[in-house]
């Protein structure tokens, strides 16, 4: 059940900034309180609290726009330093991405132990018009498998809650390490996966810190997101492995998790 007591952040990175209309109007649907926290990673364009109200968001708002592009992974970073700067009220936070609609704020009964709330995901994938319908109304989807896809349970740092104070811990830790992170980024001849790298940091950690430490899993939908560009490049790198992409990936990860485990 929602607890009205409980402090939620959102922490909302985007670069094309075009794409918040589809994010922030999600946001805007939300009735239960928390605070979003913007942070712009494109040098090039100014995002303003005005341009967010239009968008239709009222709640608690900050915006951050930074002086150069960081990269998934510095945004981050830097979107939770911004937060702890503002000293704003948080006991669980999670990332979104600016493409991603946010549905809901429901929440279980976690134990101290737990440090993440783990919820499923609905995946776009092919139709333009399918997008066009959430944005007008966000629950209005039909899962195909092959348009609309649903991962149950869906586990990644975007649209997962996590606990503020192991957040902010596991932040502080990753900007130890960055620049060896982004040596194992850079040998990759795909876009690194950062968010899954995150992902499994977090789990490294929070369990180094408690043993008995774990995510909770709830059966809800929370999180939409919008995969229709179909394109093989990003940003000068393949999008995914081109043979063995599992294989790829997760070695990757394990080169991570060293970087990580090393530090700890």
């Amino acid at each position: 059940m929602f607890r009205k007591k409980i402090k939620f952040v959102v922490g909302l990175t985007t670069f094309n900034n075009e794409f918040l209309e589809i994010s922030v109007s999600g946001l805007a649907r939300i009735r239960d309180k928390f605070t979003l926290v913007v942070y712009n990673d494109n040098p090039d364009t100014t995002v303003t609290k005005k341009q967010i109200r239009k968008l239709g968001y009222r709640g608690k708002l900050y915006v951050k726009n930074g002086d150069k592009n960081l990269g998934q992974l510095g945004a981050r970073l830097a979107l939770l330093e911004f937060i702890k700067a503002q000293r704003v009220k948080a006991d669980w936070i999670m990332f979104a991405d600016d493409d991603d609609i946010l549905l809901n704020l429901k929440f279980p009964r976690v134990s101290d132990n737990n440090f993440a709330v783990i919820q499923n995901m609905v995946v776009l994938r092919t139709r333009l018009l399918d997008v066009l319908r959430v944005m007008k109304a966000p629950n209005n989807y039909q899962i195909d498998k092959e348009n609309i896809a649903l991962v149950r349970p869906h586990v990644g740092l975007a649209g997962t809650w996590v606990k503020a104070d192991i957040l902010f811990q596991l932040g502080d830790m990753l900007k130890s390490v960055e620049d060896k992170i982004q040596v194992v980024s850079d040998s990759l001849l795909f876009r690194a996966p950062i968010d899954i790298m995150m992902w499994s940091a977090l789990n490294i950690f929070a369990r180094a810190k408690n043993p008995d430490a774990s995510p909770i899993y709830m059966d809800n939908i929370n999180y939409i997101a919008i995969d229709l560009d179909t394109a093989k490049t990003k940003y000068g790198r393949a999008v995914q492995p081109s043979k063995n992409a599992v294989s790829q990936i997760e070695r990757a990860i394990a080169q991570y998790d060293a970087i990580i485990r090393a530090q700890m």
